[in-house]
């Protein structure tokens, strides 16, 4: 009998290596630590779909938190290649004051994730 049932539990064992495979050689999103000089913006940006990416805009002093918020907005443009664009804030909204009287406290970077529309196709 312990004969009769090694085939099949061979076959077992391959077709479960096997299909553990394709899941150990999926291709993982990559971060990318990069730097805008016209902005002066530190930020790290992972592809994690198609037309999908997660932006991390690094934490700066505070008279750069406009700056941010402008290249974001370009940054997304200039990645989604003109298309329209969704941008979801996770983290790291700072409140704004023209002067701020007292230190901030510590800020968090800001994180958006941001999905690109496809193009819609034109009609002949």
């Amino acid at each position: 009998m312990k004969g009769l049932n090694t085939p099949h539990l061979v076959i077992a064992c391959v077709l479960i290596a096997l299909s553990s495979v394709g899941t150990a050689f999926a291709e993982k999103a990559k971060t990318e630590k990069l730097y805008d000089f016209d902005n002066k913006v530190h930020y790290y940006q992972t592809k994690i779909g198609e037309e999908n990416y997660k932006i991390e805009i690094q934490s700066d002093d505070y008279e750069h938190f406009t700056n941010q918020s402008v290249f974001l907005l370009r940054h997304a443009d200039r990645l989604c290649r003109g298309n329209t664009f969704m941008l979801k804030v996770l983290e790291g909204v700072q409140e704004y004051e023209r002067f701020p009287t007292k230190p901030r406290a510590y800020q968090p970077d800001l994180n958006v994730l941001l999905q690109c529309e496809a193009p819609e196709k034109k009609e002949k």
